[in-house]
């Protein structure tokens, strides 16, 4: 790092020199809420676990049901079919989940796993739903209202929520299917400039196994930062912090390949379904179903516990109801310990919809909220529709948080979401490219900020801004080029930028052709 005349006393004959030739250097982005084995899970063929719905792959409702046929053919009969990444609202012709009917006449031998891209609300068949021990509409009630949805008297197949995740937990993904997602979601990783992710949940203990195991092997290049906790639910992620926090064990016990990260907990539901915890009702229809898998004071006691325990604590919290709920939790340490609250960073994942007073308390505590606005650049006309104007001024608030003095990181929740120069485009230009829309503009921020959020915050929000997420002496060498000066192209523009090589420990682990 320096002048081009000092750098040269430091070549040799041995030195591979590349002439960037007015391209973009930055530090590697930092994707500070990821999971790669759930990204590489969705491959079209189904080989590491489940079978890719996501648009291009699958662009209507009859090409996914294409895709169960020809996964019973290749499954055979009793076999779970696990599949996820499908939009109702994206898809060519009939825009709606698939019915509890259509999934039993395919496959009435197999148990069906078919999640919407989000990942909290599942349409599963009869079959799969045996496993709640749900054989008819009566059978809902065993469990909490509105997870096990019936309308007019029937089971509909969908299953939201904590039960949605521990159905999910009985479908088996072998540790070599895990194993091959994780590189799978590496190459992804790679060709995006994402050199580190803050991994925020997996298949349970053999996913942190598989993934430390990757990590220090060197196999797994780009470095994770490892919460606790499992997809599979509350009563999992609940047992995997607990035992943690028993034995003593803190946040960031590692090294810079692989750490171990916050305990981690899920109060809501989704963002773009929508089904998350707000104040008020859904603009669309106020009936719509909120999910709520913690209340108030339970996260209140759950969050003095991790803060206790020496650890960082972070929540799935979407609804400004979620978010309300951490901050009230945080406060509550705060009180006591204000310099161990600003000290420990606590996140809140997601933290969609907010307001001013919100952002004004967690800056006051040093909360770090990591944000996904890449939402909007997927789903914004449809997000405007949901949430309404007033909250959309403060939905994913880049600005005011960045304002208000907030170590604000942003994310790509891959598979859920787009990464890399995608995720900087959406919190730039907060415009919708799939229908062509221009969402609320109140929260963009400039070029140069975006990258701050992906690279330096991200970095912050894993206590390791010390060695990463800038171009400065005695950092590690995480470096990528991109394919224009990204802050000289017209910023509406910078969604057309690509990568064109990365660059973890000086090594070049990805080069475009």
């Amino acid at each position: 790092v320096g002048k081009t005349a000092d750098l040269m006393k430091l070549v040799s004959d041995d030195t591979k020199i590349i002439d960037l030739k007015g391209r973009a250097l930055l530090p590697g982005f930092n994707d500070a809420h990821f999971h790669p084995i759930l990204t590489g899970m969705c491959a079209p063929d189904g080989s590491t676990g489940m079978y890719n719905t996501r648009r291009p792959v699958v662009n209507s409702l009859a090409e996914m049901l294409d895709v169960i046929r020809k996964a019973v053919a290749e499954k055979g009969p009793g076999k779970w079919i696990s599949m996820m990444g499908y939009e109702p609202t994206m898809f060519d012709g009939e825009k709606r989940h698939p019915t509890i009917e259509e999934l039993d006449a395919i496959a009435p031998e197999n148990p069906v796993h078919c999640m919407h891209g989000g990942g909290h609300i599942c349409m599963y068949n009869h079959k799969a739903l045996e496993y709640l021990g749900v054989y008819g509409p009566e059978d809902a009630a065993k469990y909490p209202k509105d997870e096990v949805e019936v309308v007019n008297g029937k089971l509909t197949g969908m299953v939201r929520g904590h039960t949605h995740f521990w159905l999910w937990g009985q479908v088996e993904y072998t540790p070599e299917q895990q194993t091959k997602a994780a590189m799978v979601a590496q190459k992804i990783a790679l060709e995006n400039g994402v050199t580190s992710v803050g991994d925020m949940g997996e298949c349970d203990a053999p996913s942190y196994h598989i993934m430390q195991k990757l990590c220090r092997s060197g196999e797994f290049k780009v470095r994770s930062y490892m919460a606790l906790h499992s997809i599979f639910g509350k009563p999992y992620s609940m047992a995997d912090n607990d035992h943690w926090m028993a034995l003593g064990f803190t946040t960031g016990l590692g090294d810079e390949h692989f750490r171990v990260g916050p305990c981690k907990f899920m109060i809501d539901g989704g963002t773009g379904s929508p089904s998350c915890a707000c104040r008020a009702p859904f603009s669309h229809d106020p009936d719509c179903v909120q999910e709520r898998g913690w209340e108030r004071e339970e996260t209140w006691d759950y969050i003095k516990r991790i803060h206790d325990s020496g650890n960082q604590a972070t929540a799935h919290a979407v609804g400004d109801l979620a978010v309300e709920f951490m901050v009230e939790g945080y406060e509550r340490c705060f009180a006591y310990d204000p310099e161990g609250v600003r000290e420990r960073r606590h996140r809140i994942e997601h933290c969609v919809v907010t307001d001013q007073d919100l952002i004004d308390r967690m800056a006051k505590m040093n909360v770090v909220p990591v944000i996904h606005p890449g939402m909007i650049q997927m789903l914004g006309k449809d997000l405007t529709r949901f949430y309404g104007p007033e909250r959309c001024r403060y939905f994913e608030a880049c600005r005011s948080m960045l304002d208000a003095g907030l170590k604000v990181s942003l994310h790509s929740d891959q598979p859920s979401g787009p990464v890399g120069v995608q995720a900087l485009d959406a919190a730039v230009n907060r415009y919708d490219r799939n229908k062509n829309f221009q969402f609320d503009r109140t929260q963009c921020v400039s070029v140069k900020e975006a990258i701050r959020c992906y690279t330096l915050h991200g970095a912050y929000a894993s206590h390791e801004e010390d060695i990463k997420g800038s171009v400065e002496v005695g950092k590690l060498a995480d470096l990528i080029v991109l394919s224009d000066d990204i802050l000289a192209v017209d910023p509406f523009e910078i969604n057309k930028i690509v990568v064109d090589l990365t660059m973890i420990d000086g090594k070049v682990e990805y080069e475009r052709a």
